[in-house]
């Protein structure tokens, strides 16, 4: 759907629409549009769009008084929490827009790494709107901090660790409010934990919870946080998990589709989280072998061939629980952070590896980055930047198979 204001004046989310300015609704999103005075609307209605009235109960009007309280009270820290698409995103958005209308330097942190917005998923992200935006993908990256997942339930510790540090990184810049957006696992007692956790680490001003009745997070008034229960919109777009993974698609496709390669040496390289170009370089005396080091003990190959062949034969000799075998080419597609010396990071995809040269080949987005770690992960992307495994791309033992495992949909 796409709407131009003809005349009139009207507001979304907070942002001031221009006359003549035209809009387009992505088929992922939903959008509250307030009349400031009469106006007239031009409209383009495809496929499912859809156009409802809000009603005076609606619960975005209280989003608006809720957002205009944090930009009118010095808030300088906020924490968003809720359910999948209860309208978390929606209202950091509407926040940033109030506080840039009232003349602050609003900051956003993107801590929702399955369903990033402004960097690509997997990354915690720090963004500094200096103009009002209808959806968060429109704001850049000033900083992003890998960790690797697209699930917080593997990674919530160095998820927290991030938020924590691009929040102080905002503040020490002099932006405020600064503006946490999280991911939706809120439902289970490890969610409701590992949530606790980062909000005890940020020590918010205020803390927002979205779409529904929350009781817990209330207890967070006893350290003087201001704790707000917002409900979800009426009418809200929800992704299903099959929509989930295609926007991380899109994610991906923007950052890597048109991204230069760039040739690195592994050997100025520190190298995190991917074992076979960490270990210390060996020769196995077979000829199959492309490449093989040793990390703690155990072999980690490169193979030519059969990997599940190799495996056995090697294993046959050093120990069933001492080799890993990758198939040749396993390293196509890795998904990796780049990081310099100042600890900038950039999203990177690994192209190939010259193991006669030591030579890394990535993609990124980010040409001028000098990397002297990377930081590695267990996604790989396909040809069509969908996400699977590699950890079963590896031979340990005759029960596993070799084949790359798909990533789930959600």
């Amino acid at each position: 759907m796409t709407l131009m204001l003809k005349s009139g004046s009207i507001e979304i989310l907070g942002k001031k629409v221009r006359v003549g300015e035209r809009i387009i609704v992505h088929k992922l999103k939903s959008y509250p549009v307030i009349a400031l005075e009469d106006s007239e609307i031009d409209l383009t209605m495809v496929n499912e769009a859809q156009i409802k009235r809000l009603e005076e109960d609606e619960a975005y009007f209280k989003w608006v008084k809720v957002a205009e309280e944090i930009a009118g009270t010095g808030g300088r820290v906020v924490v968003v929490l809720g359910e999948v698409d209860s309208g978390k995103s929606s209202f950091t958005t509407l926040v940033l827009n109030k506080a840039l209308e009232a003349g602050l330097k609003p900051a956003l942190v993107d801590a929702d790494v399955g369903q990033a917005d402004v960097a690509p998923p997997g990354y915690v992200s720090l963004a500094y709107p200096d103009e009002q935006v209808l959806w968060n993908r429109s704001l850049k990256p000033v900083r992003m901090l890998f960790v690797g997942d697209i699930k917080p339930q593997k990674r919530s510790d160095a998820i927290i660790a991030s938020v924590k540090r691009l929040v102080e990184t905002a503040l020490s810049d002099g932006r405020s409010p600064v503006v946490v957006d999280t991911d939706g696992w809120i439902k289970d007692v490890g969610a409701v934990l590992y949530k606790f956790r980062l909000v005890a680490e940020v020590k918010p001003d205020f803390l927002v919870y979205m779409g529904g009745a929350d009781t817990c997070f209330k207890l967070f008034e006893k350290m003087g946080v201001r704790y707000r229960l917002l409900g979800s919109p009426a009418v809200k777009k929800t992704r299903d998990r099959s929509e989930r993974r295609e926007y991380r698609s899109d994610r991906y496709r923007e950052f890597f589709a048109n991204a230069p390669l760039v040739k690195l040496s592994i050997d100025e390289l520190l190298i995190l989280d991917i074992p076979v170009l960490q270990g210390l370089k060996t020769s196995l005396g077979d000829e199959r072998v492309v490449y093989s080091s040793l990390l703690a003990g155990k072999y980690f190959v490169v193979a030519k061939g059969d990997a599940r062949r190799v495996y056995e034969d090697l294993s046959s000799t050093l120990g069933r629980d001492k080799v890993v075998v990758y198939p040749y080419g396993f390293e196509r597609g890795l998904y990796v952070s780049l990081v310099d010396d100042s600890g900038l990071e950039c999203p990177g995809l690994i192209e190939r590896v010259d193991f006669s040269s030591n030579t890394l080949y990535v993609r990124t987005p980010c040409t001028g980055i000098k990397p002297r770690l990377i930081k590695g992960s267990s996604i790989r992307l396909t040809e069509d930047f969908h996400e699977e495994y590699i950890d079963k791309s590896a031979w340990e033992s005759p029960g596993q198979d070799h084949t790359v495992t798909p990533a789930p949909p959600g």
